[in-house]
C-alpha cells in the first residue's frame, strides 16, 4: 500500500478558499433577486475568507496553519467542508 503525503497547511487554507468562494457564490446569486444588508455582510464576509485564504495558499508553510493533524485543523476542515456542500445544495 502506498504511502499518502498530505500537505495539512494546504489542506486547511484550500477548505477556507472554497468557503470563502461559495459565500460569493451565494452572495451574488442572492444579490440577483435583490440587494440587502445580508447580501452586502455575505459579500464583504466572502471577500475577506477568500482573500485569506489565498494569502495563506501563497506560502502555506509560514502562515500559521496547523502542520499536523490536530483537533484544530480536523474541526476546521470539517466545518468549511459541511458549510460548503448545504450551502451549495441551497443555491442549487
Amino acid at each position: 500500500m502506498a504511502h499518502v503525503e498530505i500537505d495539512y497547511p494546504r489542506l486547511y487554507w484550500l477548505s477556507f478558499a472554497v468557503a470563502g468562494l461559495v459565500t460569493l457564490v451565494r452572495s451574488v446569486v442572492q444579490g440577483l433577486a435583490g440587494v440587502t444588508v445580508q447580501t452586502l455582510l455575505l459579500l464583504v464576509v466572502g471577500m475577506v475568507v477568500f482573500g485569506t485564504a489565498l494569502r495563506g495558499l501563497r506560502n502555506p508553510e509560514a502562515s500559521g496553519a496547523p502542520t499536523e493533524p490536530t483537533p484544530l485543523l480536523i474541526v476546521a476542515v470539517l466545518a468549511a467542508t459541511v458549510y460548503s456542500v448545504f450551502t451549495l445544495a441551497t443555491i442549487v
